[in-house]
């Protein structure tokens, strides 16, 4: 097998079993995991719009809105308009949203602890850099 093959292999296998591992533990209980991507980026973000949400996430504005629509009904988000121009509304996170996001990173932790449990902190720390350089050099 062609490294290039191997290696798509293996990222797509290991994906894979995080998430099953995530899912398989509760971890994030009534939230899908687009729910929990939007609520991790309003909150690093803080008064965000719904075009920047769907550009994190790589999806068209319209395709976010059901995500905002759940996580509003349930409570998670709110959404404020700019006071001098109502056309611009922004999404933030509530205090219920960030009390479950702070449940679910715990619970994330756990799992994510025990997956990669068996690499020293160096093969971590080298590990994360390969990825941030991926991702910096593909945005």
């Amino acid at each position: 097998m062609e490294t290039n093959e191997k290696l798509l292999s293996v990222v797509f296998n290991v994906g894979r079993m995080i998430r099953e591992k995530i899912h398989s533990s509760n971890c994030l209980n009534d939230f899908t995991h687009s729910e929990f991507e939007v609520l991790k980026f309003v909150q690093d973000k803080k008064n965000t719009t719904m075009k920047s949400i769907a550009g994190h996430l790589h999806i068209k504005p319209p395709s976010v809105t059901p995500v905002i629509d759940n996580l509003v009904e349930k409570g998670n988000l709110k959404r404020v308009q700019k006071a001098d121009d109502r056309r611009i509304v922004y999404i933030s996170l509530t205090r219920k949203g960030l009390k479950s996001l702070q449940e679910k990173y715990k619970n994330i932790h756990n799992t994510i602890r025990k997956v990669f449990g068996k690499l020293s902190d160096k093969d971590k720390k080298d590990l994360i850099k390969i990825f941030e350089k991926i991702h910096a050099e593909n945005i």
